[in-house]
């Protein structure tokens, strides 16, 4: 007699057996439906949609087919005569027999391109307003920048330097806002008022506003990132501005900008375009009206490289532009330079605006600061400061570029303004 096993032969198994068996089964298929989806799309070609054609009930059908069977004909004959020259052509090359006819066509063809080169730059020579030449591509860009803000802008705020106000203003970028719309406002901002005193900065703001209305200001210099303080825009009976790190003028401005949005037509918001030449201070008064460091600022010309929109508050928005120098005069270099507008390491001639500086700043504080001997003339200075400084080149030769590079780097620190004052 058999005896029977004590094991159970059921095949039941847990649930969590069961429905890992159903997971990977699950899985197998989904693999297998994916790769069969793989191979029927390599295996398909796609379809090509057919032109519809000219509808029958069009009542100029026949007279559109007429004339597309002739303008297919005409394109092959075309490209037959084109394969046939080109072979032609191939066959001759081959042979070294290019035609006399071939080359004078060539010619021709270059000497045409070549004159409308050159009346494009003429034209380009004779056009009223000019960036000021330089191998620096950058001020193109610059120049295009410029143009978009005044495009986009319902008022034009220009910077001035209170230091030099005339010199950094460019009638020249005003007549381009007039001439673009004449009903754009203009505004004049006199900035970097804590450089000078407080009676020259009354007197050039009653000259100024004789002609537009200008306001006083002068930018934030916390180092924080936000909460830049702000001072009343009420000076003290002294004929010396406050030196300090508050702003100083921007309840007046922005009062004004708010007057402008109120009168500007149907307008609820208006857009602030701030213009001027390099370093004048353009981002500075930015974060300074904001609050907060929202643009990079610095002392070298060039940090702003393209247009920045900075909303300021619900009806009023900034506009940031790189600064454009539009100077025509002769020394237009020097001006450039002794302004601060261009890096000194691009300038092709350092030495021009020195002798301007020498013409300046008084012989016993150059001596005094510089530590040189007395001199005769600008090649004498610059030779005697690149030897105390160590400027030489290979041989023991003085190098006077740049001896003439510092004593501008001197001048855009102020080093050299406090000297003259």
């Amino acid at each position: 007699m058999v005896k029977r096993s004590k094991k159970s032969k059921s095949k039941r198994v847990t649930l969590r057996q069961k429905h890992k068996v159903l997971r990977k089964v699950k899985e197998h298929h989904r693999k297998k439906r994916k790769e069969a989806k793989k191979e029927g799309k390599a295996g398909q070609r796609k379809k090509v949609e057919k032109d519809p054609g000219i509808p029958n009930e069009w009542p100029f059908k026949e007279q559109e087919l007429k004339a597309l069977e002739a303008r297919r004909a005409q394109a092959l004959q075309e490209l037959e005569l084109k394969k046939e020259a080109r072979k032609e052509r191939a066959r001759k090359r081959k042979l070294g027999l290019l035609e006399d006819e071939e080359i004078a066509n060539l010619a021709s063809a270059a000497s045409a391109q070549g004159s409308e080169f050159a009346a494009k730059d003429a034209a380009k020579d004779k056009a009223p307003l000019t960036v000021a030449k330089s191998n620096d591509h950058s001020e193109r860009s610059f120049y295009k920048e410029l143009v978009k803000v005044i495009e986009a802008s319902d008022v034009i705020l220009e910077v001035l330097d209170a230091r030099d106000p005339l010199g950094t203003r460019c009638i020249d970028m005003e007549k381009m806002v007039r001439k673009a719309d004449p009903s754009k406002r203009i505004v004049l901002l006199l900035n970097k008022i804590d450089l000078v005193p407080k009676e020259a900065v009354e007197k050039w703001l009653t000259y100024l506003r004789e002609e537009m209305p200008t306001v006083a200001f002068k930018c934030n210099t916390q180092e924080q990132r936000t909460k830049l303080g702000w001072k009343s825009s009420k000076l003290d009976k002294t004929n010396i501005i406050p030196q300090s790190s508050d702003c100083l003028g921007a309840e007046n401005l922005i009062r004004l900008l708010k007057n402008y949005s109120r009168s500007h037509e149907l307008k609820l918001a208006i857009t602030v375009g701030i213009v001027g030449l390099p370093n004048v201070g353009k981002s500075s008064l930015i974060n300074s009206l904001k609050r907060s460091r929202v643009v990079n600022v610095g002392s070298t010309p060039g940090v702003t490289r393209s247009m920045q929109e900075v909303q300021l508050d619900k009806k009023v928005k900034l506009l940031d532009c790189p600064g454009v120098v539009m100077l025509k005069s002769s020394n237009s270099g020097v001006s450039v330079a002794l302004r601060n507008c261009k890096r000194v390491e691009k300038m092709e001639d350092p030495v021009t605006p020195v002798k301007e500086i020498l013409g300046i700043c008084p012989h016993e504080k150059l001596l005094s600061m510089y530590k040189v001997p007395s001199f005769s003339s600008v090649d004498d200075f610059l030779q005697k400061v690149s030897t105390v400084r160590g400027k030489l080149k290979k041989g023991g030769v003085v190098d006077v570029e740049a001896a003439a590079r510092i004593v501008l780097h001197d001048w855009n620190e102020e080093m050299l303004w406090r000297t003259q004052m």
